[in-house]
């Protein structure tokens, strides 16, 4: 297994806003027998704050128990919000601000046990405004099945 800060594998990503579009993210994940990425909307961190996801993707995974996932919160480029997040608890954050704050910033993720991941917003689904989400999310999941 390679550094616990570098994402070693990438699961399927989908942007949640909220703990419906969670729970129907896990519920097609485990009807499509597939291991997804739960992340926020970009920036989450700075208006939704790490406490909110957290909570979500716990409350998900609770009504959901047989989902295999993990999470990752956005914190853009604010170091402040990506030290909070892993002084919360997040399980994962995606950072992009300046290379030498990179490095220290990784160093306390690994420290505290939360991984730094690179989320892929031009290649997830983002559930902003979907109708039915788990129609949507079953019908993305098959085909990403499809295309492994």
């Amino acid at each position: 297994m390679g550094h616990p800060s570098v994402s070693v594998k990438s699961n399927p990503q989908i942007v949640v806003y909220a703990l419906a579009d969670a729970c129907a993210a896990l519920q097609a994940a485990v009807e499509c027998d597939i291991e997804i990425s739960l992340v926020s909307p970009a920036g989450a961190a700075a208006y939704g704050g790490p406490a909110w996801f957290r909570e979500v993707v716990a409350q998900a995974h609770d009504a959901v128990p047989g989902a295999a996932f993990d999470s990752v919160l956005d914190c853009a480029t604010e170091a402040g919000h990506a030290l909070a997040a892993i002084r919360d608890g997040v399980q994962a954050i995606c950072f992009e601000g300046p290379e030498d704050v990179r490095g220290k910033i990784q160093d306390i993720a690994i420290q505290s046990g939360c991984a730094i991941v690179k989320i892929d917003y031009e290649h997830a689904l983002d559930l902003n405004q979907c109708a039915d989400a788990a129609a949507v999310c079953r019908d993305w999941l098959a085909l990403q099945t499809a295309n492994k």
